[in-house]
Parts: C-alpha cells; structure tokens; sequence
C-alpha cells in the first residue's frame, strides 16, 4: 500500500518513465463486485466534476480478462424458479475484455493498467477522450495503492488534442454491510435507486425504488443524541478562495441541525485543504473516500452536486460539489440566450412539439438576433423528427454528467443530481444586485457632499461594510453558504422542491417575524431568487434564505431516522410548509411548482419586481453608467432590466389555465384533492398582469435620451466577437417585438388553451371560471384598444393613431389567430374549440376595423391606414383558406399540410 506498506487492493508495479502500470488482482477477484468512479481531472473548463461511475466485475475466459457490467435493472426476490428465470433472461454485459499477461506472486492475474485504462479510455469516458493520431502519446500522472482502493491517472491528447488527464478510482464494494435499503416515497423527494422485481406480482411489488442516502448509524445507540459511527467528512479544496471558505463551511454545515432532530449530531465534519500549511494535501479530490468542496475559476456560474451510489442499494459512496466563479463576476450572459430560457420556463412536451411545426412562436426564434433565426429554424427543424418536441426528458444521451436538464434522473439505476441550475439564476440576481448597488452608491455619495443635509440628520457614523469582490460580504456570503447549502442537500440524497418559496406570504417574507430568526423558504432545495426590492418598497426581508427550511427537516427525518416505523414521518404530508415538487413537476400545469418564484402570492413578487425595473431604469443614465464608463453599460442595464421584466411575465404566465398538483394519496390527513384548478381571480390578475407590463408601450420604459446611449463595444477578442456582429444601435423593434411574441405564445400556445378549456369542465357549473372564450376576448380587447377610440385630431406618420410597437403586437396576433383557426393544425381534442373561436375572432376584428377606418376618415395617419388595410387583406386570405381546405375535404382529397399566404410570408 502506498500508505502503510499494508496489502493494497491491486499489487501495482509502476515504471513511471515508460508511463506502464501493471497491476496483480486479488486471487478472489472473481467473487468481488468492483465500482470505478471516472473523473476528468484537468484539460476541461469543469475538470473536476465527476465524470461517472461503472459497477462491474471481472471474469476469466482462458488467457483473457473480460469486464463486464451486471443487469440490475430486474431482478428477482421471489421463489427460486422465478430467480432462475431472471438469470438466464436478463444477462450481464462484456464492457471490454484484455489478456493476462501472467499470474503474480499472490496468486492473482496480471493486466496492463495503461492498455485498458489508456488503450481503452473511450469505453469509459466516451470517444472525445481519444485521439486517434496521437494515441501512443500519454504520461502517467499517478498511481496509488490503497488497501480499499487504487487511484490512477493518466495525461494523454484528446480528440482535439487538448491534453487532459483522466482519473480512475478503483474500490470493492464490500460484500457484507449493515446498512438497509430504505423504500421512497413520492411524497418526499429523495433520488432513487430502482428496478423491477420480477419474482414478485403486483404492481406495487414488482417496482422497487429504495431512497439513495449515506450509511449513518449512532455510534451509541442507547443514547437519545450520539455522534455517528462515520460522519460525513467534506473537505475544502485548496483553490476556493480564502475570502469564501468560511461561507462554504457554513453551507456545509447548515444541515448538521436536521441530523440532531433525528438523533446523529455532527454528522457532518467539514476541513479545509490548504496549500500554504500543507493541511489535507495528501488526499485527492479524485480519490472515492473522500468528499470534496471544489472551486473552478472557468468565468461559468454552475453549481453542482453529484454523489456516487451503490446501485444494489442505494447507499452513497462518494459526493464531490463544484462552485464556479462565473455567477459572482459581473454577469456577462448574450441576453438572446438567457431570455428564451426564462421565457420558455415551465414549456412542456405538448408545446415543444407545437413550436417545432410553427417556429414564428419560438422564443429561441423570436428572441433571437434577425441575422441568426434563419439558422436556428434549420436547427429546429431538424429537431422535428424527435419524440415529444425533444422535451429535455428525452434528450439525456450519455453516462457522463453536466451537460443535459435531466442528467443523473433518466436511464440509470441510481439517479445522481447530474445537473444544477441554481447557480445561473443566482447569476442575474448577483447581476441585478451590482446594479442595484452601484444606483445606491453614487446616490449615497451625493447625499454626502451635501453637508447641510448630514448635519441635519445627525445620524451616527456607519460601520464601514466589508466588501468582497465588489460586492457587500452581508450579500454576496450568505448567497454562497445557501447555494452551497442547496448542493450538499443533493450529495445526501435529496432532490430539488421547487415549492419551498411558496410557504410564506410575499408580505411576511419581507417583515420582521421572519427577518434573521427564521428561512423564509420551505426548502433550501428550491432556485430561490434573491430577495431585492425597490428603494420604495416598505420593509426588507433577508436577500437570501438563512439555514434549511422545515421541508428540509422533514426529508432528513425520512431519510436519516433511527427509526422503522415511517408512517408517522408521513403522516405530515398536508402541513403547508412541507409542500413538494420536482424537476418534472415544473413543465405541468402547476404554477407554484416554478424555478425561481417568490412567495404564495408569486404577483406581490412580480409587482414588486417591476417597480424594482422602473427604478434601474429611471436611473441608468445618471447613476449606472458613470463617468469614464462605456455607453455600452446602458444597452447592458437595460436588457438586464429586460430580463428581471420577462422573468415576472413568464412566471404569472403560468398560473392561466394552472393546477395546483399535490402528492398526497387516500387517506392523508385533511383529505386534499390532489388536483385543485387555481381561482379565476388569480387567473385573471395574471392575465392582466402579462397585459399590462407586456403589450403597452409604457411597460418598455423606453426614451429618446436612453436609446441614444444604448450602444456596444465593439472587440473581436475572446467571447466579445459574436456580440460585435450585432448593430451599434439598439434594435428597438425586433427587440420589443421578440418579447411580445413571447408573452403571446405564453400565453395562446394549445396546451394553455387546452388547460383553460379543460378546467371548465373541472369545475362545478356554479362556480366561478376562466373560460376560453373569456381569454381570448380579454387579449383581443387589450391588444386591439385603440379600435375603441374616437379619433379627436389629425393623426400624422409623426404622432400616428397606432404606434409602430402596437401595430406590431395586433399584427402579431392576427397571425396567431390564424394559426390557431386552420383545420387539422393542432392535435388535441380541444382544437376544434379554439379554432372556432379563433375564427370568430377574425371576423369580429375584420368587421371592426371596417367600422373603425370609415370613422377615421382622413384623421388616420398613413402607418395606421396601411397596417389596418393590411390586416383586413389578411384576415379575408384566412377566412378563405378555411372555404378552400373545405372543399379539398368534400372532393375527397387528401388536403395535406395547411399552407396560407398572408402578405409576403408563408406560414405551415
């Protein structure tokens, strides 16, 4: 052993100038089940994230070794036919196979460690690893023995030749062990460990799910409160920045509260690594015995916490989280990337497959730079051939981790937290911060040049506010120790609840009762936004959640109790501040279970956000942008108002047609439905709120003096050349345009629509609902108000009746009606419905703008005659499209795809 001369796991002879490994596996190789954790441990922007893992075993053919993976995905605890016929059914998997090169001296067989793990690299780490004209170029970087395990690594070229160096941590999974599966709950959001029993016949039998957790026992068992036998040890990497340690510890140890409520105190220890004393070096973030808290200074905001599993189980082996610097730094997303994410937040798969057919719908289009949606439409419609819409559910193509919405969740036996996004909305809020602070800041230093007004304060000097990175430590620390806090939740099991900020009033969530006693969050598990408010606004509660929430509790108690008898742990499934839901749960029809909301009333919250935009906007010229500063910096703090402004539509966006979904089964206290219709109230004030701070012109904020300003930098450097293609002026039209187009299809897309018409049936006849018809009168008479107005003056291209915004927006939305009228074009059972209404809606605005421009007389200013002309051309083309498909259809042909011609554009 390279520790203490005791027997290692692999006896490994090592000529490290040749970069050759040889290994001697135990003489009981055969009966030992073996867990390889994969790392990239340099040469990648996210070196360091685990990379996966394989439970495998070796077994003998002749001269030659073969690795092979075990079925675990069914099995059989059933009478000893049904085991039987799992075995022979349900095989194993040769992974790869290698010769033996002899037998040791210990009896065991002899391989070459840097044939398999350097020759064979791509069976574990995928092809991108290998480079094919370089293949004989690799150096070894490490080779440890341990009695557990053995740790190697190897640098070799990648496909791209980038060098990088590939980590293997090798381990025996021990074939006794204490520990004992525990079944999940839907109730309590646990990642699992599943697979079917088929020796077993019924439906609740057959499919197994056991919680993944760590192996936590008492040390003294007789005791109410006792240290654990093995606590939970993370350490600190060396890279994380001194500044930040003792607010990652503090993340770190936030849970240690849950585990005494069950009976463990100090489950968790938590060390730093430190070059300069030389504390912790030895031990290897790569190395599966130990759990590391890595820093990666890549310029990316990520966070993430993945944890290795023993798939027979379900107990946690390994957990390792990176933090990226990029969500501290100045945020430097392309808003045409960010915006389509927020507002396509809580899309599902029926509306995925519905933009891949109308691409004039897509946000990612439609917010898109005009120069690039041609290729994006390419892009789409090369996705058409995808099973549901290429939802993110269907899309997880590799082992490795990272770089898919779901990985970790789909098509493996134990799910890991295999991608995180916390940290890139902690980004925007850190952004929105800086400028908040940089506003209150010039603001703070003129009032102090003013002497008289200091004087007649006398207010008593303040403590100077410590500041980290430009930014106060009171912010910017407990931000970390909560997104920390929210990562290790995942690496002891637990998965997201994107219903923990929705426990609390918006109101008490900003008072004192809360204020620095009490999180203001059900869960730490949930994106919470960071809580800022307006200069204006009364009371402010505490930025960020403090701790873990009661949510947290209670899943730890789940999890972690001593206990056997569960049922009364879930018994409390219906207290309001245990409320649950997953990453799933977030593209269905409920509108608290949403990524970064805030409060039970998510509308004080979207208001209140609103009056925080027009308050960075009223303030962009004179306080963000500051002397010696670029012009630049007004086009970034007005799109990032844009973002904070898109973000509160697209979240009340939501709640019309919404469900409250709840997990609770029959016989759960209070009885609750599990499907409840959100109140036509709340409906209607988010319809309205969409309306107003969406479709008038006022909502953008927009003036001459700061369009003037609103330009770019133009570098062709590093990440800056692509946003260099862009104009130097703002693009006003396409911008607003892209934006509008977005609430519309938020708002008009068929699965709202089927939602809306659905509740009606839902709910009793005597009660209150927003119906259909209602929805669309309400966007017709908003979109379409000045139909409504007498002109009382001449109206000229100068001062026109309709400004160009709202010629846009009504042109915008006839299109989306006639989308919605053609026969055949959407394919669920309320189309026909919405096309009837569409249709009634053509006629009507037809007959209005008739009325309208024969009132108007020479009143009207030419932009608003042409564009009302132009819609009526319009609209009289669909009306007769629909004759036209029609008559195909009583002829008896085949119409095939609808296809109209409005104007110049051809829509399918």
């Amino acid at each position: 052993s390279t520790a203490d001369g005791a027997r290692s796991l692999y006896t490994l002879w090592v000529k490290k100038k040749e970069g050759q490994v040889l290994a001697e596996l135990p003489s009981s190789y055969a009966t030992a089940k073996y867990f390889i954790a994969l790392t990239i441990a340099s040469g990648d922007r996210f070196a360091g994230l685990q990379s996966g893992d394989m439970f495998v075993y070796w077994r003998r053919y002749n001269k030659r070794l073969a690795l092979i993976k075990p079925d675990l995905g069914v099995r059989s605890t059933g009478d000893p036919e049904s085991l039987s016929s799992v075995r022979r059914l349900f095989t194993d998997t040769i992974l790869l196979d290698m010769p033996i090169m002899t037998i040791g001296p210990s009896g065991g067989p002899v391989i070459d460690l840097d044939v398999l793990l350097v020759g064979k690299a791509s069976k574990f780490f995928g092809s991108g690893v290998v480079n094919r004209e370089f293949g004989a170029l690799f150096s070894l970087k490490q080779a440890k023995a341990f009695p557990k395990n053995v740790e190697v690594a190897f640098e070799m070229p990648t496909s791209r030749g980038k060098l990088q160096t590939l980590h293997y941590s090798i381990s025996e999974i021990p074939k006794k062990s204490t520990y004992k599966p525990r079944k999940a709950d839907q109730r309590i959001g646990f990642f699992t460990t599943s697979y079917s029993d088929y020796g077993k016949y019924t439906d609740e039998e057959t499919r197994v799910r056991y919680i993944n957790r760590w192996h936590l026992e008492k040390r003294d068992a007789s005791l109410k409160v006792s240290p654990p036998k093995n606590p939970i040890v993370f350490y600190i990497e060396h890279t994380t920045p001194v500044r930040y340690r003792r607010w990652v510890r503090e993340g770190v140890l936030a849970w240690n509260d849950a585990f005494e409520k069950v009976g463990i105190s100090s489950a968790i220890e938590v060390y730093y690594q430190d070059k300069q004393t030389g504390a912790h070096m030895d031990k290897d973030p790569e190395d599966v015995r130990y759990n590391f808290v890595r820093w990666l200074n890549n310029d990316i905001g990520t966070a993430i916490g993945p944890s290795r599993v023993n798939p027979m189980t379900g107990e946690i082996l390994d957990a390792d989280i990176v933090l990226t610097d990029g969500w501290i730094r100045h945020f430097r997303f392309e808003f045409e990337k960010l915006l389509p994410k927020i507002a396509m937040e809580g899309f599902d798969a029926e509306t995925m497959a519905w933009l891949t057919s109308h691409p004039s719908w897509d946000p990612r289009i439609r917010l898109a730079p005009v120069a690039q949606r041609e290729y994006l439409k390419q892009q789409m419609r090369q996705q058409g051939h995808l099973p549901y819409g290429g939802d993110p559910l269907t899309r997880v193509h590799t082992p490795l981790l990272g770089d898919e919405q779901y990985d970790g969740l789909v098509g493996r036996i134990s799910q890991v937290n295999g991608m995180c996004l916390a940290a890139e909305g902690m980004a925007l809020d850190v952004a929105i911060m800086r400028m908040n602070h940089a506003i209150g800041q010039v603001k703070a230093d003129e009032e102090k040049k003013d002497d008289k007004a200091a004087e007649e304060k006398k207010e008593p000097p303040k403590k100077d506010e410590s500041i980290i990175d430009g930014m106060p430590e009171s912010f910017i620390g407990p931000l970390l120790a909560h997104l920390v806090a929210h990562e290790v939740g995942h690496t002891i099991g637990l998965r997201h609840n994107f219903k923990g900020t929705s426990i609390y009033s918006y109101e008490k969530i900003n008072g004192e009762e809360l204020k620095g006693k009490k999180p203001w969050s059900g869960s730490v598990m949930d994106y919470a936004p960071t809580n800022i408010r307006s200069e204006a606004a009364k009371g402010q509660g505490d930025f960020t959640m403090l701790g873990i929430g009661p949510y947290d509790f209670w899943a730890i108690e789940y999890g972690y109790t001593q206990a056997t008898d569960l049922k009364p742990i879930l018994d409390r499934v219906s207290e309001p501040e245990l409320q649950y839901a997953t990453d799933e749960d977030t593209s269905g029809p409920d509108p608290l279970a949403r990524r970064y909301d805030l409060g039970a009333n998510p509308l004080a919250y979207a208001q209140d956000q609103l009056a925080l935009v027009n308050y960075h906007r009223e303030h962009i010229l004179e306080k963000f942008v500051k002397d010696g500063d670029s012009w630049a910096k007004s086009r970034y703090g007005y799109e990032l108002t844009l973002s904070m402004q898109m973000r509160a539509v697209s979240m009340m966006g939501n709640w019309i047609g919404g469900v409250h979904v709840r997990r609770d089964k029959k016989g759960d206290k209070n009885n609750r439905s599990p499907l409840e219709v959100v109140s036509a109230k709340e409906q209607r004030d988010a319809l309205n709120f969409v309306v107003q701070n969406t479709f008038e012109d006022k909502a953008f904020g927009l003036t001459a003096a700061l369009l003037q300003k609103m330009t770019v930098d133009k570098w062709l450097d590093g990440s800056h050349g692509r946003r260099s293609t862009g104009e130097a002026a703002w693009p006003i039209h396409d911008k607003i345009m892209g934006l509008q187009a977005s609430a519309l299809t938020m708002i008009m897309n068929p699965t709202t629509l089927r939602r809306v018409y659905d509740n009606e049936f839902r709910i009793p006849e005597d009660q209150d609902a927003l119906t259909l018809p209602e929805l669309l009168d309400s966007l017709t008479k908003a979109i379409w108000s000045e139909l409504d107005v007498e002109l009382q003056k001449q109206h000229t291209a100068r001062q026109p009746a309709i400004s160009s915004l709202r010629r846009n927006l009504q042109r915008e939305h006839l299109k989306r009606l006639i989308d919605l009228s053609m026969p055949g074009a959407g394919n669920n059972e309320a189309f026909k419905p919405i096309s009837n209404l569409s249709l009634s809606h053509l006629r009507a605005a037809k007959t209005r703008i008739e009325e309208y421009l024969k009132k108007a007389g020479d009143k009207l200013d030419p932009y608003s005659r042409a564009h009302l002309s132009e819609a009526q051309q319009q609209i009289s083309k669909a009306l007769d499209a629909q004759y036209i498909y029609n008559a195909n259809k009583i002829g008896g042909r085949s119409s095939g795809p609808t296809r109209i011609i409005i104007g110049t554009e051809q829509d399918e």
